[in-house]
């Protein structure tokens, strides 16, 4: 039993937490409070000429807490979207699928040759997860590459973690 336990908190620590979208973003978290920016890439899916890395880490390192900035964000907003991990659906289910799909298609390209992203959001996004701010376009994504959750963006993710926690407050008895 204690070799089973080892074993495990050694994965963990080894290859992170990502096999769980929650377990991904702890371990954003956890880089974010160390500033270990760096490491952070590890958890991000490239998007176009690592875009997606410098414009995430980017607002890590300069820190925005204006609800409406694209990259914005805060600590307690990532605590927020952890708390809620498991609203995250799938985008497909979303009302933004067509505008996401359409957006990232025209706008970004997959760095991986084989395009995992793009080809798993031409194909229906099974994999792809959305957790978005009702009423407006703003929105965190997140592939489920291979077993691995990576977060792929985040648009005005302090207003969705706003917006969601507020939604659960008062939906709560």
């Amino acid at each position: 039993m204690k070799k089973v336990v080892f074993s495990l908190i050694l994965t963990g620590l080894l290859f992170g937490n990502d096999s769980t979208i929650g377990g991904l973003l702890k371990e954003i978290k956890d880089k974010a409070v160390s500033k270990n920016y760096s490491a952070v890439k590890k958890n991000i899916y490239g998007l176009n000429r690592d875009f997606n890395y410098n414009w995430i880490i980017g607002g890590m390192k300069h820190k925005n807490p204006a609800e409406s900035d694209d990259n914005g964000f805060s600590l307690e907003a990532l605590n927020t979207l952890i708390k809620h991990s498991n609203s995250f659906k799938p985008l497909s289910k979303s009302p933004l699928y067509g505008a996401v799909k359409k957006g990232f298609l025209k706008s970004f390209k997959d760095n991986d040759p084989k395009a995992p992203f793009s080809k798993d959001l031409k194909n229906g996004a099974k994999n792809i997860y959305i957790l978005d701010a009702p009423k407006t376009k703003s929105m965190v994504l997140v592939f489920n590459n291979g077993g691995h959750y990576k977060l792929v963006w985040w648009k005005e993710m302090i207003r969705v973690a706003n917006q969601i926690d507020l939604l659960r407050y008062r939906d709560t008895p």
